[in-house]
C-alpha cells in the first residue's frame, strides 16, 4: 500500500472547541482510509502561533519518505492523495487542489456524525462557499522528505499565520523544482475565526526580503545553514 510510505505532518494548536472536534474526526478519517500512514502532530502553544515551527516539529517525529503536510481542518479524498503520490513521478512536489470549499458550521456538525471513511461523493457540500485558488499553496502539500529537508523545512521567521506557505513554495520551486497542481477541491471544515494576532504585513516584508528571487532564497538558506546542491 502506498500509505506505508507516508508521514502526515499536522501543525496543531488546540482551541478547546471547533478545531479540536474537527481534528478528532479527521484523525479517525486518516486512520480509516490510510491505516498504514504515520500521523505526526506538531503542537505549538506559544504566542504568536508559528505554523512553520509546528510543521518542523512534526517532521522531526516522522520516519517515512513522503510527507503529506496538512492543516488539521482539511478533509481529504483518498483518490486525491493517490493521484498526488503518482504525480511525484513527474513533479518535485504536489499541491493536490485548485479550489477550496468552506463548509458551514451546520455541515461540519453533520459530517462529524458520519463514519470517517465516507466517500466525498456522498457528502452534501451544497451551500459551501467556494474559492478558486491557483495561487494558494497551503492547506495540503505532498512532498518527498528529501526535498523538505533540502530546503530546511518551513521558515520559522514567519509567525502569526501568514506567508509561511508562500515562502515554502518559493524555496521548493527554486531549489527542488516546480510543483504540480491537481485540479480538484480541498474541503475545509468550519471553525471560529482565530482570536490570535495576525502578522501579515510583517510577514509580507519577510517574504519579499528572503524569498523575492532565487538569489535571495539561496542566501536565506545559507544563513539557515541548509546544505543543498543547487
Amino acid at each position: 500500500m502506498f500509505d506505508e510510505r507516508i508521514s502526515v505532518l499536522i501543525p496543531y494548536k488546540s482551541d478547546g472547541g471547533y478545531r479540536d472536534r474537527n481534528w478528532k474526526w479527521i484523525k479517525k478519517r486518516y486512520k480509516a482510509l490510510m491505516p498504514g500512514a504515520e500521523i505526526c502532530i506538531g503542537v505549538y502553544d506559544k504566542e504568536p502561533f508559528c505554523k512553520s515551527a509546528a510543521v518542523n516539529t512534526a517532521a522531526k517525529i516522522a520516519t517515512r519518505d513522503i510527507f503529506i503536510i496538512a492543516d488539521a481542518d482539511i478533509i481529504f479524498d483518498i483518490d486525491q492523495i493517490a493521484k498526488a503520490i503518482l504525480g511525484l513521478t513527474y513533479c518535485s512536489w504536489i499541491i493536490p487542489f485548485n479550489s477550496i470549499d468552506y463548509l458551514t458550521a451546520k455541515q461540519s456538525r453533520k459530517l462529524r456524525k458520519m463514519h470517517p471513511d465516507i466517500d466525498v461523493k456522498y457528502i452534501d457540500f451544497k451551500g459551501c462557499s467556494r474559492l478558486n485558488c491557483n495561487e494558494i499553496y497551503g492547506g495540503i502539500n505532498v512532498v518527498p522528505r528529501k526535498y523538505f529537508e533540502k530546503v530546511g523545512g518551513f521558515d520559522e521567521a514567519f509567525k502569526g499565520w501568514g506567508e509561511e506557505d508562500d515562502a515554502f513554495q518559493r524555496a521548493m520551486d527554486a531549489i527542488c523544482g516546480p510543483y504540480g497542481r491537481i485540479a480538484t477541491n480541498m474541503w475545509h471544515m468550519y471553525h471560529d475565526v482565530s482570536p490570535y494576532k495576525f502578522h501579515h504585513k510583517k510577514n509580507l516584508k519577510l517574504l519579499d526580503k528572503f524569498y523575492g528571487n532565487k538569489d535571495a532564497i539561496i542566501s536565506r538558506l545559507n544563513k539557515k545553514n541548509i546544505l543543498y546542491n543547487v
